[in-house]
């Protein structure tokens, strides 16, 4: 999948799990989800890489692009590594506070990174040495193609309805202009079950995704998202990631 589409896998799955979370964690649900979010796009900053060249890029070497960085232990070195950048830059808790911290930011961003791993497995193209270094790959399962217009707009929608259910006008009932809706409003428990259930929703269909569909060739995929969206939401995506792709690996 493509690194966005990584990242919004991760928020979704994250807020899945946020009631269960929230009433441990010393982070706050915000930073929570933003530590999903990073680290399941975390594994892909072996794109660097591709700076020095493209030789480099789709080189056999483990700093190579879907290698150590797409491993579980690769995923838990570049969590700590950055959740120790992020506490140090943006930490307000005092010192006996901040290691419980720090093991809460780092679980986030390394089970963001685990998601990168799950999605790219069915993805076509390099099978994943998960167990790096140990010797072995797996992966390559061409349930899906590197890029997927449905689930691009599955999880911006699902993104977009769960902050207007949360940034309706109830929120700001108490400005004279919506003091009507106050008699309207849900009840805030109500609301939050209604967005957590989105959001399972979203990452239920994201996994059912994963499983049922099938990637042959380029081609096949577009027209199978055909079946599922309008034209007008698939082509002027799809167009524009191979025009920057293209740029970018010459």
């Amino acid at each position: 999948m493509i690194t966005l589409n990584h990242g919004l896998s991760g928020y979704v799955c994250g807020r899945v799990v946020m009631p269960l979370l929230k009433r441990r964690s010393p982070l706050s649900e915000r930073a929570m989800g933003w530590a999903f979010f990073l680290g399941a796009m975390l594994p892909d900053v072996d794109i660097l890489t591709r700076l020095v060249g493209r030789p480099v890029y789709f080189a056999d070497a483990w700093y190579a692009h879907r290698h150590a960085s797409h491993s579980i232990l690769g995923t838990l070195t570049l969590a700590a590594l950055v959740g120790a950048l992020l506490l140090r830059l943006f930490a307000r808790s005092q010192a006996c506070a901040r290691g419980r911290s720090y093991a809460w930011l780092v679980g986030c961003l390394w089970c963001g990174g685990l998601l990168h791993i799950l999605g790219d497995l069915y993805t076509p193209g390099r099978p994943l040495p998960v167990l790096w270094p140990w010797p072995g790959t797996y992966g390559a399962w061409r349930h899906i193609g590197w890029f997927s217009p449905y689930l691009l707009w599955l999880f911006l929608a699902t993104l977009a309805i769960g902050w207007a259910a949360g940034a309706l006008p109830w929120r700001w009932a108490s400005l004279r202009r919506w003091e009507g809706l106050r008699r309207w409003a849900p009840p805030r428990a109500l609301r939050n079950a209604s967005v957590w259930l989105l959001y399972c929703l979203a990452a239920y269909r994201w996994i059912d995704f994963m499983l049922t569909s099938r990637y042959e060739s380029w081609s096949q995929w577009e027209a199978y998202h055909l079946t599922l969206l309008p034209e007008a939401m698939i082509f002027p995506v799809t167009r524009g990631v191979g025009l920057m792709w293209r740029l970018f690996t010459g």
